[in-house]
């Protein structure tokens, strides 16, 4: 099952980069907990399908541009590990080009739970590799 695990999350990078919200729904459980860099800041956790809409209206709002181009995948069964690019440019004019790490919680092919990790290596440390 992993390979289509995969498969699930590289679908939705490309649904989020297009701000595909009705594929980004199609791909997440709808229990799902997402948990990006920001939110986790401020104790936020978006849940459910809501909580995924509401994600990206969040994001758009504070974002002119914002995208991840993954750059490695890490199956563990039902956990994947991605190492991503994040290119980014803020309504302030502040502009992001770094590399990040995201872990992919999947159930039965769909996306039950997003955790960012702004080290690289801590995603991977969280699906049990280190490199």
């Amino acid at each position: 099952m992993s390979q289509e695990n995969v498969e699930v999350v590289r679908a939705a990078y490309g649904a989020f980069n297009a701000r595909d919200v009705d594929g980004l729904l199609r791909l997440s459980a709808e229990d799902c907990e997402w948990q990006p860099l920001r939110a986790q800041l401020e104790g936020i956790v978006y849940r459910g399908h809501q909580g995924v809409r509401q994600f990206v209206s969040d994001m758009d709002e504070d974002w002119e541009a914002f995208r991840i181009d993954p750059l490695e995948f890490h199956d563990r069964q039902e956990r994947v590990a991605v190492i991503g690019r994040v290119s980014a440019l803020g309504q302030s004019g502040v502009e992001i080009d770094s590399v990040a790490g995201f872990v992919f919680e999947l159930q039965r092919g769909r996306i039950r739970r997003i955790i960012s990790h702004s080290d690289p290596e801590a995603a991977l440390e969280a699906v049990g590799l280190s490199e």
